[in-house]
């Protein structure tokens, strides 16, 4: 039999190909399903929807981007993702197929105990009431009500918002088109709000162990071959946990592996 490599296992599964370009929305959808973890921009560490997309009728990087983000919002916008900068504060998708299961490993945290213990600043918490009082909102929607006009304090905002994706209180909730500017602007809203009940109820149905190993299994096969360190340096895990859920893959032959170079693989072989 003949052996395929890595490498084109790795061009098959993220589209990498001319010919296998994603057209429409619902490939763009079955893609993200099918890996689990995607991101919208090429970054070297996750499969890219940028690069599956098929672009080449388009003549400008105007059009390229606008075809990109139109995909990304209407997957958000049907809730068939969950997008925000999570996990290393990368533009990540995951499928609300696999949704569940990161809500159970990584839950959505109470703002308000955030607050009370000194772990929000006075930004991040205004923003947050903004959001759950008046949300979904644009960015220069909620720099309005809360009086922010100069640079320094829309800079200070800016990065307030990643901080608020990275701790998972916020997602973006869609997009809002303006006809007098040829951008669309994204959509913020609060991560207990645009969470849909059904992946709560899922979640909480989860044994940790189950959820995490269910994470981990789709990243291996996402990432085509990968290693138990950089697994638990994507997800922010102990490195300990990691190995014993990645042994017991191993053990039930859900993930296979090879050693190089003193460094142990890890893969899943079928496309």
């Amino acid at each position: 039999m003949k052996r395929i490599s890595l490498k084109t296992i790795e061009r098959k599964r993220w589209l990498l190909d001319k010919n296998i370009k994603i057209f429409r929305v619902d490939e763009a959808r079955e893609f993200v399903d099918r890996l689990g973890f995607v991101s919208a921009l090429s970054n070297g560490l996750l499969p890219s929807l940028q690069r599956a997309i098929y672009t080449d009728d388009l003549t400008s990087r105007f059009e390229v981007n606008q075809r990109l983000w139109d995909f990304v919002h209407v997957l958000i916008d049907r809730k068939w993702v969950f997008y925000g900068r999570v996990l290393g504060g990368h533009n990540i998708l995951i499928s609300t197929k696999l949704l569940a299961s990161f809500i159970r490993v990584f839950p959505v945290p109470d703002y308000r105990s955030m607050r009370e213990q000194g772990m929000l600043s006075s930004m991040a918490s205004s923003i947050m009431d903004v959001l759950i009082k008046q949300g979904p909102l644009m960015t220069h929607e909620i720099r309005d009500r809360l009086g922010v006009v100069s640079p320094a304090a829309k800079k200070k905002s800016a990065r307030v918002l990643v901080e608020l994706q990275r701790k998972r209180l916020i997602c973006c909730a869609g997009k809002i088109a303006y006809s007098k500017y040829r951008w669309r602007f994204a959509l913020w809203s609060a991560t207990e709000q645009w969470l849909p009940e059904e992946i709560r109820v899922r979640a909480r149905a989860l044994r940790s162990e189950e959820a995490m190993r269910k994470l981990i299994e789709k990243y291996i096969y996402a990432m085509t071959k990968t290693t138990a360190r950089r697994i638990a340096k994507f997800f922010g895990l102990p490195l300990s946990e990691v190995n014993r859920s990645v042994s017991s893959m191993i053990d039930k032959e859900l993930v296979s592996f090879y050693n190089h170079k003193g460094e142990t693989y890890l893969f899943k072989g079928n496309l």
